[in-house]
């Protein structure tokens, strides 16, 4: 039975806006103290979980053989978790592959090895740190050849760092554009500037940042996935663990939402003129009885 003390109003809207925001159903209610409270233990322990799983931790990818597939828990967080349901689909669609060439302008942070085909052009094999710069040329013969430039470092196998600049050209490959890695893989040609066409003299291979919104809760590829237990540990199912407890407390906060408290607020008062529960106890009434022997008096002065 619901106690008449709380206001409920619509209960029902109660516990969708609870599944939705936790906490949110207890602040619609009126019942501001438990619903910051709630709030704030559910989406504190879910992002702190996030944070500690790089990020990586919350996604939806169908597994036929695993039944106690983290997400059926981590999902009752509500909306911090329904975007990995988005993210799942876009990663499995037939748009989602490795991409060759680009329709927009790309500038980006790049980190990479740079490999030399012409030694006679003075370049040496070694890492690169910096920022690449492309474009599409839609006048070159193959319409997906780009144009640009990468502006950094380059430490030579043996020798000292340097500062560089390269053009680029040809057709870049990058990886899938939705994944859970943070960093998208991208390859270049390294071309000698001022030639028509361009001549390739070696060749670069690295990261560029991923957008935060192509690998927020989006399904990991297996090679990241693997990379991410050695880097995290034990700290990877610790992550996980307690995404999960959060989508496991929200199922209480919907309850508390919908149907009050799961406790009482003590005994009622008696109302004047009935007995009250201290009266009617059992010691109560072993008190009001009489003692072995005055019963058995009475009843045989009655039988007199």
């Amino acid at each position: 039975m619901l106690d008449p003390r709380i206001p409920f109003k619509n209960r029902w809207l109660a516990g969708v806006l609870a599944f939705l925001i936790p906490g949110a159903g207890h602040l619609y209610q009126g019942r501001w103290f438990k619903g910051i409270v709630c709030g704030v233990c559910v989406l504190g322990t879910f992002f702190f979980g996030m944070d500690l799983g790089d990020w990586g931790v919350v996604y939806w990818k169908r597994d036929p053989l695993n039944m106690l597939n983290p997400f059926y828990a981590q999902m009752f967080v509500g909306l911090p978790a329904l975007p990995s349901l988005i993210q799942s689909r876009r990663y499995q669609s037939r748009d989602n592959i490795d991409q060759m060439g680009i329709d927009v302008p790309l500038q980006a942070p790049f980190e990479g090895i740079l490999r030399v085909s012409d030694p006679s052009s003075g370049l040496p094999d070694g890492k690169l740190k910096g920022r690449i710069s492309i474009q599409p040329e839609n006048h070159l013969p193959d319409a997906r050849s780009v144009s640009g430039e990468f502006i950094g470092a380059l430490t030579p196998r043996n020798g000292p760092e340097q500062e560089r600049k390269l053009a680029l050209g040809d057709v870049p490959r990058l990886g899938k554009p939705v994944s859970a890695d943070p960093e998208r893989g991208i390859e270049l040609d390294v071309v000698e500037a001022g030639t028509n066409p361009p001549r390739s003299i070696g060749h670069v291979q690295g990261n560029i940042p991923r957008s935060f919104w192509n690998r927020f809760e989006a399904p990991p590829d297996d090679e990241y996935l693997l990379d991410l237990h050695r880097q995290l540990g034990k700290f990877h199912e610790l992550a996980m663990t307690f995404t999960m407890i959060a989508g496991l407390l929200n199922i209480l906060v919907i309850l508390d939402a919908v149907e009050g408290p799961a406790y009482g607020y003590g005994d009622p008062e008696g109302k004047e003129g009935s007995p009250t529960d201290a009266e009617t106890s059992p010691a109560a009434a072993a008190e009001k009885q009489p003692p072995p022997v005055a019963a058995k008096a009475a009843e045989s002065l009655g039988k007199k």
